[in-house]
This record gives C-alpha cells, sequence and structure tokens, in this order.
C-alpha cells in the first residue's frame, strides 16, 4: 500500500512538464569519440564528408573509405551512445579497412546526436533509419554503387536502423545484424528502474509524453515486424548468448520472423561482444557474406 501510495504521489508531482524533462534527458545520446582513432590509424584511405538525413532533420559526420570504381558498397553503423570511431575500441575502424581492402566502398556514419554528428535525440531505429537511407543514398548517387548492391552492417541500436532502412529502401541488398532487438519495449521496461531512477508506474506517463513530443509510440518500435518487408533479402542476424541487455530470445523471434536468415549465436558473448570474442571469425564471416549477397548472388541480376 506505501509503495502504490508513494507512486501515487510521485505521478501526481509529476505532471506533463516534469514527464517532458525526463523524457528529454533519458533520450539525449551520450556523445563517444575517439579524437585519435581514424581509418588512417589502421593504415586505411578515407575523407571526412557530411550528409543529410533522409528525413531532412539531421546533419550526419561520416568517414568515406572509398574504392574508385568499385560498384559495391557497405554502411556501418554504430550502436546506442557509440559512435564510428569508439565501436570495439578500434575494431569497427579494422573492419571497415578489411571491407574496403576487399573492395567494398565504405561508409561509416555517426547518427543523429552521436560522435561528431549534428544534433538529435535517439529513437531506438525508428528514426535512425533516416540516417542509414542518408549513407545508401550518397554509395548510389554519388559514388556509383549499384542499387541493390548496398549491404549495411549495424550494432545494437544500429542493427535495428538497419533493418528499418532496409525495409524501406529497396536499394539495401544485405543486411549484417549484430545484437539487434525484436521489440524495444520490453528491454526499456527492464532497464527502467536502473536508467531512470523512478518507479515502474512513471513509465507509462513518460511513454505517453515522448509520444506527445515525438510522435511515435515506443510500443511500435518492433524490428520483427518490419522483416516481411526484407522479402528474402540476405540477412545475418548475429547474437551473443550471455547477452543480458538484449537477452539472446529477441534474436530468436527475429530468426522465426525471417525464416531464410542466418543465425550466429556466439558462446559466452554478452552485448555487442560477438566481434571482441572472436574478431577474426567475425570479419571473415562478414566478409563472406557480403561478397556472397552482393556481389555473387547479383551477378546475373540485371539493374
Amino acid at each position: 500500500m506505501y509503495l502504490a501510495l508513494s507512486s501515487a504521489l510521485v505521478l501526481a508531482a509529476l505532471g506533463f512538464g516534469g514527464a517532458a524533462l525526463i523524457t528529454d534527458h533519458l533520450t539525449r545520446p551520450v556523445r563517444s569519440v575517439d579524437e585519435s582513432l581514424t581509418p588512417e590509424t589502421v593504415g586505411a584511405d578515407y575523407h571526412e564528408t557530411w550528409l543529410r538525413s533522409a528525413d531532412e532533420r539531421a546533419d550526419l559526420h561520416a568517414w568515406l573509405l572509398g574504392v574508385p570504381g568499385s560498384d559495391v558498397g557497405v554502411v556501418l553503423v554504430h550502436g546506442k551512445d557509440g559512435s564510428k570511431s569508439t565501436t570495439w575500441g578500434d575494431g569497427f575502424v579494422e573492419l571497415a579497412a578489411e571491407l574496403q581492402a576487399a573492395g567494398f566502398q565504405v561508409l561509416m556514419v555517426d547518427l543523429r546526436g552521436h560522435g561528431a554528428s549534428g544534433d538529435g535525440r535517439y529513437a531506438f531505429g525508428f528514426l535512425e533509419r533516416f540516417d542509414v537511407i542518408a549513407g545508401v543514398h550518397h554509395l548510389v548517387e554519388e559514388l556509383g554503387v549499384r542499387p541493390g548492391h548496398v549491404g549495411v552492417l549495424g550494432v545494437s541500436m544500429g542493427a535495428a536502423s538497419a533493418i528499418y532502412a532496409a525495409a524501406l529502401d529497396p536499394r539495401v541488398g544485405a543486411v549484417w545484424s549484430d545484437s539487434a532487438y525484436a521489440d524495444v519495449y520490453p528491454v526499456i521496461e527492464q532497464e527502467w528502474p536502473a536508467a531512470s531512477g523512478l518507479p515502474m508506474a512513471v513509465l507509462p506517463v513518460v511513454r505517453a509524453t515522448h509520444r506527445l513530443l515525438h510522435g511515435f509510440d515506443l510500443r511500435d518500435v518492433r524490428p520483427v515486424d518490419q522483416m516481411r518487408f526484407l522479402e528474402t533479402r540476405p540477412l545475418m542476424l548475429v547474437h551473443g548468448q550471455s547477452d543480458r541487455l538484449v537477452p539472446v530470445s529477441q534474436a530468436r523471434l527475429l530468426a522465426a520472423a525471417a525464416p531464410w536468415a542466418g543465425l550466429w549465436l556466439v558462446e559466452d558473448a554478452g552485448h555487442v561482444a560477438a566481434y571482441t570474442s572472436e574478431p577474426a571469425q567475425y570479419t571473415l564471416r562478414v566478409l563472406e557474406f557480403f561478397d556472397e549477397a552482393l556481389r555473387v548472388r547479383l551477378a546475373s541480376r540485371p539493374d
């Protein structure tokens, strides 16, 4: 009874203004940039560029690891509170360099509000899909990558963003999804007490306020519902079996909705830890996946 009374008092005191402040605080990304690390650090040629998100809401900083004359490309997308320079230590940059060496044009994008990009709130992939699409558009329209010959590799929220982007943009020919959630709201509920310091009774109020302020319901952020729009395009789902943030059961939900997809469950790996657990095998699998999906499989397809 005391807990119920306390929750009621918190809710009464909260009001719309308080809920709006909480929503603002909890959707503000934490900037993470390693200024000492660029693709040049690992011996790769690159240049910096700026993109405009497809919904015209954000300016995005990106690194392009170009390959003159190549008509295949890959967009790399980090996760929440990460960036192109801090994912897996130097692993994201190392993987980009390996893809470039294999002949792929690689675009590493900082999502809105992250890294060196312009301000923005994170939306668990629901809006970040437009950042990914901006990268796809740049590879196709500016660099000559053929539509359907663009792959996207995303990590956690970046993987959800990749799935959303591929569902909307048929120019995406293949998706490598690392540690994606099928349905974000159970993850939010699980993390709410520790992330907010507030009782669970406050979460529905914040959810309703978020919907009013940002125009979408957090319960509707379900990458699993996007699977039918991928239309059997190559999809690899990677997940750590010891992931406590996004349980492996979420990967199985995604796999059940996409029976054609590959599923690689990495033993003893936590959240987004498959690469750091087995970097050589991870890199080899990525190279083989995109080579098969974007070169071999599409070699005879007319564009």
